[in-house]
């Protein structure tokens, strides 16, 4: 009677830990506008389905396409571009959990000597089904898994594909088989189609290899031909036509080694001061600081073995090579790192109380700040206040507010009269948050104007001469026109966003 009640509980939180997830996430999906990066991925995405020829169109930009090519499909589904794109990022999140999951219980059954992995698997998941649980949770809670689980961009695909490397890449360390060195290979691959630091995953898949098998390396070929298979797979990226301007592009977003000589501790002191800033908002420092002392109690009490140093090393490393390569550093750039730490989290958290349940509660009970943050992120994003680092998503023109309500007034006008509309930017937030929402939309063009313009453009002034509706879309901190120009223009709408900018849409008159 106990085995089935145990198992009737296990199946029941199962369910209750998925219907929980995409509750979470899919609650309030778009109350945060779309951002300047996500438009660039969705309107790539939304040409990917228009135009067979323009499949490898993120090149252009020196970016992997394997986002935009699942963002592609999923619009035959979901109409809502930004919906549709973001929900992407919250099916990459839950595998994400599922892999965190499997390896929170894998660790603790790892030296069994069970010799066929899939029934290993099998019997860790069942034996260990409360601390993948917990794991669970702390994923679901976590501010920093939360907010990207929600917004449309491929770093949360390479952090899916990175737990799931590390996944295998243990495995293949213990079971050493072929089947599974070809399953890693494939796993990376599709990480490298995904983002370029994915190379990260491919040497500490080798590198963890040889950690654990230091005694015998005889099987260090399997590894290798995970690597292999993952460089054919990048190597796809080869049909593009522009294919180099990956490798320039990285070179825009990380300082050579001559570059670091130079300066060995810029940036890297204040990339550690912003990691901490990002770790306070996204994890909260009673969290950290929990986790701190009980690792340090787990790891006294069952020693530090080499499969927790593995996980730490696939933290460690590329979080710190980061805080000393990177140009640019965002909470989002080192969001891969993220389900080792809370694998790692996972461990530090389960010493605290011997039953599950009141493991649960201390968890929750420490997760209150997160838990507020969390809810304001979802019903009253516009009051939230994010570090400089993360400003851009909510502040600013590369956020989108009031993009939609303009495109939605803008589609209504068309149906009366040929809509003309010149935006600020060539791409980004504006005009591609814009065009999102007016694809093919009949008797509605959209032309990027560029940025610092004085005057309104011979195109648009001769487009009002034939009769057309014109108009211009530009954010407020960005309007450079001047005054004798700006006279032929009334200000027909205007949003405001977080501090003191506006959303303006003037028509020519």
């Amino acid at each position: 009677m106990i085995k089935k009640n145990n198992w009737f509980l296990k199946i029941f939180l199962t369910i209750f830990i998925i219907g929980l997830y995409f509750f979470s996430r899919l609650q309030h999906l778009t109350a945060i506008p779309v951002f300047g990066d996500e438009a660039i991925y969705i309107r790539w995405s939304q040409i990917i389905k228009s135009v067979e020829t323009l499949r490898f169109i993120p090149q252009t930009d020196g970016k992997q396409p394997l986002f935009m090519w699942f963002t592609a499909v999923v619009f035959k589904f979901i109409s809502d571009p930004l919906v549709a794109s973001r929900f992407i990022s919250i099916l990459a999140g839950f595998l994400s959990l599922v892999g965190i999951f499997s390896i929170v219980c894998i660790l603790i059954s790892f030296s069994n000597i069970e010799k066929n992995p899939l029934k290993f698997v099998f019997k860790s998941l069942k034996d260990n089904f409360y601390f993948g649980f917990l794991s669970s949770i702390i994923y679901i809670f976590l501010p920093f898994s939360f907010f990207f689980d929600r917004m449309a961009l491929p770093d949360n695909l390479l952090s899916m594909f990175g737990i799931w490397s590390l996944l295998f890449t243990l495995l293949l360390s213990k079971f050493k088989r072929l089947d599974l060195s070809l399953i890693l290979g494939i796993v990376l691959g599709l990480a490298w189609l995904t983002k370029s630091p994915a190379i990260y995953f491919v040497v500490l898949a080798v590198f963890s290899f040889i950690v654990l098998n230091l005694k015998n390396l005889k099987n260090i070929y399997l590894p290798i031909i995970s690597s292999v298979i993952a460089f054919i797979i990048y190597n796809i990226l080869r049909l593009g036509p522009q294919f180099q301007m990956i490798a320039l592009r990285n070179q825009d977003y990380i300082w050579s080694i001559g570059e670091i000589l130079k300066h060995p501790f810029d940036p890297l002191k204040p990339h550690l001061g912003d990691a901490l800033v990002i770790f306070n908002q996204y994890i909260s420092w009673p969290v950290l600081i929990f986790v701190i002392i009980g690792l340090v109690i787990y790891f006294k009490k069952f020693k530090f073995q080499t499969k927790n140093f593995v996980v730490l090393c696939w933290f460690v490393l590329p979080f710190i090579s980061n805080c000393i390569f990177a140009k640019v550093f965002t909470a989002r750039y080192i969001l891969f790192t993220l389900p080792p730490l809370i694998v790692l989290t996972t461990l530090g958290l389960s010493v605290f109380f011997k039953k599950t349940i009141f493991k649960i509660i201390f968890i929750s009970l420490l997760f209150i700040p997160n838990l507020i943050f969390i809810f304001n992120l979802s019903t009253k994003p516009f009051e939230v206040k994010l570090p400089n680092t993360e400003s851009g998503y909510l502040e600013g023109w590369t956020s989108g507010w009031g993009i939609q309500e303009t495109a939605q007034y803008l589609q209504e006008r068309s149906k009366q009269a040929n809509v003309i509309v010149g935006t600020e930017g060539n791409f980004g937030t504006l005009p591609d948050g814009f065009q999102i929402y007016t694809n093919q939309v009949n008797q509605l063009t959209v032309i990027g104007l560029g940025l610092g313009f004085t005057k309104i453009p011979s195109n648009l002034t001769n487009a009002f001469k034939y009769g057309d509706e014109v108009y211009i879309l530009i954010n407020k901190s960005r309007l450079t026109i001047d005054s004798l120009d700006l006279d032929k223009l009334k200000l027909v709408k205007y949003y405001s966003k977080p501090t003191n900018d506006q959303l303006l849409l003037y028509q020519l008159q």
